[in-house]
């Protein structure tokens, strides 16, 4: 072909110019950020009541309170030069091994230019906010290996908006930004099928790992049991592949490990060996788990949810955020039919096995019945006595088993729509070869909508999360640096804005009590419940079970607060407020000062 011109640019024997592969590209684009923006807009329209007041409210109270303290902890500790891990901070004065909560400390790090210009609780939404769209945008970039797009978006959107990663909304957010699951997905994909260098894969998986690990050892746990289940699968399904690809899996996984342990190296230390480790499961077993109705019956976070679904909803064991599991009659359906119909294709065989496997794991140690508990024992319960993965719930994976059963009905939307048989333009259709063409688009995208619209959710409920002026202004500086402080609610699981108030101070100074994984006396995990003659009849005073008159003349009260020796008393808003104060007044032998919204005991030593 001679040289010539276009409105591309110039051509030299049939080969475009610079130009137009530009412009090749940026069409190439168009549809991947396409998706993003849609995944945004969905996020942030979900998502819009926090907007609203981004700073004061937050999505289920305590454990994002537990959050927001850890966004803000690490790059604090890193900026002062403190222990990022260990530290006094809670539970003062015996402090606490934070890496046995779930301190993010990766996410804490991105967010750290947020948070010091908005505060924690800006930084906590935001993120809450960018997980689905992030997670189910990685699923379907991944996915683009396989599938055309249109396809890919449905299954990023199950990933990212289904019943999982809304419902683990509501405060989790370690376990929302589920980004780690599909990079797996695109390495072991590299390594096995594909042939890429296993030093390069390894590596990338080792930091990879590391960064899961620094966001959800959770998460990353339970992927790596998960994935080697799929390798399993693939294993046997591809027997010769298996045997010709085990040296690279073999060398791409020690790599892996090099890398992620020597990033690692440090809080893997100081988790495991280091100051206040604990020991044992941290979660209980058998109640987190899937019902073996969980899969096709609503719960109130679906916007279509009948009453009689809802009542036995309510009997699943757990706790509502952890019902997680629903995937709704007409997907199951779908992606049943696209595995019976293409059980040939190796992505259907592979993912609709694994799907099938991890629900029947999600059903925990026992089968639950409508909310009845059998003796039937399932597979999940000889894992509960293996290290790290003890401390997974099952109910959670839920998260791999929508991203299987996406990538399932993904395929079966792809091959429906025969993008796998084409190549090249279509040829020249008449208007009369070209209906049954858009009726059958315009079936895929009816079929589409049925399965999507049982999971559509309700709106998001926030929670207040508002700091005394006392906190965020010069008063604070009453409180000498570095105090140990006795906040009022006295904070645990279920109370802790003193957590709240002690971030937005800039941890100015050291909190008696915590909502954070701490040994107790066994060294078995506890999360600080009240356990001396103070605190427990601070809770109970907060709670209205004491009054302070009866507490006051208790001995062992006075004695408990003489050991403490807190540099200061602040009492805030809290129920139970005027009977708190008579106590630490009676405590203290003076009365407070009024300042800001909080009251100021500052004991003379």
């Amino acid at each position: 072909m001679a040289a010539g011109t276009d409105e591309s640019g110039p051509t030299v024997a049939g080969h475009h110019s610079a130009p137009a592969s530009w412009t090749a590209r940026a069409r190439a684009a168009r549809m991947p950020l396409a998706v993003l923006a849609g995944y945004l807009v969905l996020a942030f329209a979900l998502f819009r009541a926090a907007w609203a007041d981004p700073g004061g409210v937050v999505y289920g109270y305590s454990d994002s309170i537990l959050f927001a303290w850890y966004l803000g902890w690490i790059p604090h500790a890193l900026v002062e030069g403190l222990d990022p891990f260990v530290t006094s901070h809670l539970n003062a004065p015996a402090g606490t091994n934070i890496l046995w909560s779930t301190p993010v400390p990766l996410l804490g790090l991105l967010a750290a230019p947020v948070t010091a210009m908005f505060g924690p609780v800006v930084s906590l939404n935001l993120l809450i906010t960018l997980a689905p769209a992030l997670s189910g945008f990685l699923l379907f970039l991944v996915l683009l290996r396989w599938v055309s797009a249109p396809p890919a978006a449905v299954a990023g959107l199950l990933y990212g908006f289904g019943p999982y990663m809304i419902g683990e909304s509501y405060g989790h957010l370690h376990l929302t930004f589920a980004v780690f699951p599909p990079l797996l997905l695109l390495l072991l994909d590299d390594l096995l099928v594909r042939g890429r260098s296993p030093a390069r894969t390894g590596a990338l998986l080792g930091v990879a790992v590391a960064a899961q690990a620094m966001i959800a050892e959770e998460v990353l746990a339970t992927s790596a049991l998960i994935g080697g289940l799929g390798l399993l699968i693939g294993g046997l399904t591809h027997r010769q592949l298996a045997r010709d690809r085990a040296a690279a899996l073999g060398r791409g996984l020690l790599t892996c490990a090099i890398v992620a342990g020597t990033l690692l190296a440090w809080p893997l230390a100081v988790q495991f060996f280091g100051a206040q480790r604990v020991h044992g499961n941290i979660q209980p077993h058998n109640v987190a788990v899937s019902d073996l109705f969980t899969f096709v019956t609503p719960t109130p976070a679906q916007r279509l949810a009948p009453d009689a679904a809802l009542r036995h909803s309510s009997r699943f064991t757990g706790n509502a955020v952890e019902v997680t599991g629903y995937l709704g009659i007409p997907l199951i359906i779908a992606a049943a039919g696209v595995a019976v119909v293409l059980r040939r294709d190796p992505l259907v065989a592979l993912f609709s096995r694994l799907a099938v496997v991890t629900a029947l794991l999600s059903l925990g140690g026992h089968l639950h019945v409508d909310g009845r508990t059998t003796r039937v024992r399932l597979p999940w319960l000889p894992l509960e006595s293996l290290p790290v993965i003890n401390s997974a719930l099952p109910s959670r994976l839920a998260l791999y088993v929508m991203m299987f059963v996406g990538i399932v009905v993904a395929v079966g939307l792809h091959r429906a729509a025969g993008v796998a048989t084409r190549s090249g333009a279509d040829p020249p259709q008449t208007a009369r070869h070209r209906t049954p063409q858009r009726r059958s688009r315009a079936a895929l995208v009816l079929v589409t909508v049925v399965m999507l619209v049982p999971l559509v959710p309700r709106d998001h409920v926030t929670t207040p999360a508002t700091t005394p002026a006392f906190f965020t202004g010069d008063a604070v500086r009453a409180v000498p640096e570095g105090a140990t402080a006795l906040v009022l609610p006295y904070p645990y699981p279920a109370r802790t804005e003193a957590m709240l108030w002690q971030a937005e101070a800039g941890y100015r100074f050291r909190l008696a009590g915590c909502y954070c994984t701490i040994p107790g006396p066994d060294g078995r995990a506890a999360f600080n419940a009240w356990t001396d003659p103070l605190n427990s009849v601070l809770v109970a005073i907060e709670q209205g079970r004491a009054d302070a008159a009866a507490v006051l003349a208790d001995p062992t009260v006075r004695v408990a607060f003489d050991a403490l020796a807190p540099d200061a008393v602040i009492l805030g808003p809290t129920p139970g407020h005027d009977e708190l104060a008579s106590l630490v007044t009676g405590l203290v032998g003076f009365g407070p000062t009024v300042v800001d919204g909080v009251r100021l005991w500052v004991p003379r030593r």
